[in-house]
């Protein structure tokens, strides 16, 4: 049998404190046709906040999780922090390294990853596995974490396209033979360096990057179904990133899904949370027991810079 990556433990953390999207108006420039505009067309209501989390703790939260529910800690040898903002602390504060000691796992190696922006969750546990593949122990597991604070306007706020809140994810990476954990089928990814200014692009290559989006989206999604052997009509739901409620009606119409075969019941209450939506979305899922055994679920982001990605991963349900 093949040796494949799976995701064994996958949990998903968002600060209680709900705050409602007007709270922004001011400190972001918006006016009340932008604020209506982020509501009734791209579908944000609200965002979390955690003003008493820290980011180090707002990530390891998951984590932690992860952690409690496995019989061996010392197993997990590596940590991957992905993340969207390329500097999330100070140049003397190592945050893989900070996120590892609080998790208790001085003993594992670390290291982050940025460049592929809210991506870079999908490249890390592609990047666990083929560690995991690499490493003599078939013991040895990977711990992935994401997730950030939006603390400058300019990481709250990609201009009349997305509102940015906070949450975090964690995902335990192992080996197997597809009889254990949620199984990843296929990753596909693109970079289209067109747009590699990311939040700085000037405004005319913005409105490029927003009118291509769906069409430089939907081959990547196209791709992984096809890496994994299956039909489009074969996926079971579609489990996207929360950029924007608009971007996703087009996808669905492009792709010639129905509308209920697409997640998007988040928006409203998490926003666009940086690198960590489709693993918020899968877990929110799953807490509300509507993943099916043996299911197929495309889970996809988009990274500025630009970044495109798909990942089909087939559901097991664990025994209680």
């Amino acid at each position: 049998m093949p040796v494949l990556t799976t995701v064994e433990r996958i949990e998903a953390f968002a600060p209680a404190k709900a705050v409602p999207i007007e709270t922004f108006a001011e400190p972001l420039g918006l006016n009340r046709h932008q604020l209506k505009m982020f509501r009734r067309v791209h579908g944000f209501d609200e965002v979390r906040e955690g003003a008493d989390v820290d980011l180090f703790d707002l990530v390891a939260a998951p984590g932690r999780t992860v952690l409690d529910s496995i019989p061996d800690r010392a197993a997990v040898r590596y940590v991957i922090y992905a993340h969207t903002v390329l500097d999330v602390a100070p140049a003397h504060i190592d945050a893989a390294d900070e996120i590892r000691q609080r998790l208790g796992l001085s003993n594992a190696e670390h290291f982050a990853i940025t460049n592929q922006y809210c991506a870079s969750g999908f490249a890390a546990v592609d990047i666990a596995g083929e560690l995991l593949r690499s490493d003599p122990d078939p013991a040895a597991r990977a711990l992935v974490v994401m997730g950030e604070k939006p603390f400058t306007p300019m990481v709250r706020l990609v201009a009349n396209t997305t509102v940015v809140g906070e949450a975090s994810a964690a995902c335990l990476v192992g080996l197997g033979d597809g009889s254990e954990g949620d199984v990843i089928r296929s990753y596909a990814t693109n970079t289209v360096g067109l747009f590699r200014q990311g939040v700085r692009l000037p405004p005319e290559a913005l409105k490029e990057f927003n009118d291509s989006y769906v069409d430089l989206l939907v081959p990547v999604m196209r791709e992984a179904v096809e890496q994994a052997g299956v039909d489009l009509d074969d996926i079971t739901m579609v489990v996207p990133h929360n950029v924007s409620r608009l971007l996703w009606l087009r996808t669905i119409a492009t792709l010639g899904m129905e509308r209920d075969r697409v997640y998007l019941d988040t928006i409203p209450r998490y926003s666009h949370c940086c690198c960590t939506d489709p693993f918020l979305n899968f877990v929110s899922l799953r807490d509300e027991g509507r993943l099916r055994d043996g299911g197929l679920y495309l889970l996809t982001a988009v990274g500025l810079g630009a970044t495109y990605a798909a990942m089909v991963v087939e559901h097991h349900r664990r025994p209680m």
